[in-house]
């Protein structure tokens, strides 16, 4: 990856595949969880956490280059090196891949987040070291408490009444 733009999109609506069902498959999906995208993962087995998020739909199978099909957000999450690169070969130019074992690969990053209602910090080493990025995760949501939607909606009313 050349430069990053932090960004935060609007998911609704949106199909995001995920190839590979372990534990990384997971936390993928759980950081898509309700925001509205339409998740489909496609592995021959998966955790059992998975079938537990009702926004997921799961596809029992290999990869294909057809499970890609309408995606727009892609996730090549497999413990397989070479599987994570067809992923990335089979998307189209207008697909966003993320490939967890190689950042070089990935037109995009996924950060840790700690979200409080409105209130969103966005933690990341582009793509260089998750584990500090999630370390830094566990202490900004002890630092960040729930009650940071409050400020969020005071300082929304101050700059309203100006």
């Amino acid at each position: 990856m050349e430069k990053l733009y932090p960004v935060m999109m609007n998911l609704s609506g949106k199909k995001a595949v995920i190839i590979g069902g372990g534990k990384i498959a997971l936390r993928k999906a759980k950081g898509l969880a309700e925001t509205g995208v339409k998740i489909v993962v496609v592995s021959p087995g998966i955790r059992k956490e998975l079938f537990k998020l009702h926004d997921v739909v799961w596809k029992q199978k290999e990869f294909e280059a057809k499970d890609l099909k309408g995606a727009h957000l892609i996730f090549a999450a497999t413990d397989n090196k070479a599987v994570n690169e067809y992923v990335c070969q089979c998307a189209a130019a207008n697909q966003w891949v993320n490939d967890t074992s190689k950042s070089e690969r990935s037109d995009f990053i996924t950060p840790a987040v700690v979200k409080r209602d409105k209130f969103i910090l966005a933690i990341s080493t582009s793509g260089a070291s998750p584990e500090l990025a999630k370390e830094l995760k566990a202490e900004l949501e002890v630092r960040y408490n729930n009650t940071l939607g409050y400020t969020v909606d005071m300082y929304a009313k101050r700059r309203n009444k100006k």
